[in-house]
């Protein structure tokens, strides 16, 4: 499993969870706001990798039990210098998921049409969850945000049992999520 968790890693992590830094000011040559892409909506070219991790059966669902789980809905700025910094920090964060105990589950999605990056993760409990948000790759990646997002950014976090291990249910959290987006 840490093979093929480390290519999704790789392919479709994202680095923003939250943080205090401000969001950046897109550049002209982005995508504007109204580009119809929003966190609540999935992509119309949305990819996204199995559901994958300790928890999942041979059928690729989370076995029977409470979770906490968690989702980030990441708006990539469209230069290359912000697809270099996402890769360089995303080695770090791959590295800790692979190894973070309490970390049952995992699933990453991305649209190229939209220029974004999703995760969905699922937790033991939420100890373990913080305990990677604080994470110092983690927390790298938080007070690096500005220089890969170009604002919208979102992430949110709840507890379920099984049937709620799903994008719809991420995508309604991130609907009515308000805190600030990066």
């Amino acid at each position: 499993m840490k093979r093929s968790l480390a290519a999704a890693l790789l392919s479709f992590s994202v680095a923003a969870c939250g943080g205090s830094v401000p969001p950046p000011r897109p550049a002209p040559s982005e995508l504007p706001s109204d580009d119809g892409c929003t966190r609540d909506t999935l992509e119309p070219d949305f990819q996204s990798s199995p559901l994958q991790g300790p928890a999942v059966d041979a059928q690729g669902k989370l076995v029977p039990g409470t979770y906490i789980m968690s989702s980030t809905y990441l708006r990539m700025r469209n230069t290359q210098e912000a697809q270099e910094e996402f890769q360089q920090l995303m080695g770090p964060i791959n590295q800790t998921l692979e190894e973070q105990p309490g970390l049952v589950a995992i699933q990453f999605g991305s649209s190229t049409r939209c220029n974004t990056k999703r995760t969905f993760t699922i937790w033991k409990d939420e100890e373990s969850m913080y305990q990677f948000v604080g994470s110092p790759a983690h927390t790298q990646a938080i007070a690096r945000v500005s220089l890969v997002s170009r604002g919208g950014t979102s992430v949110t976090s709840w507890q379920d049992d099984e049937r709620g291990a799903t994008w719809e249910k991420a995508l309604q959290q991130l609907a009515s999520e308000t805190r600030p987006t990066y």
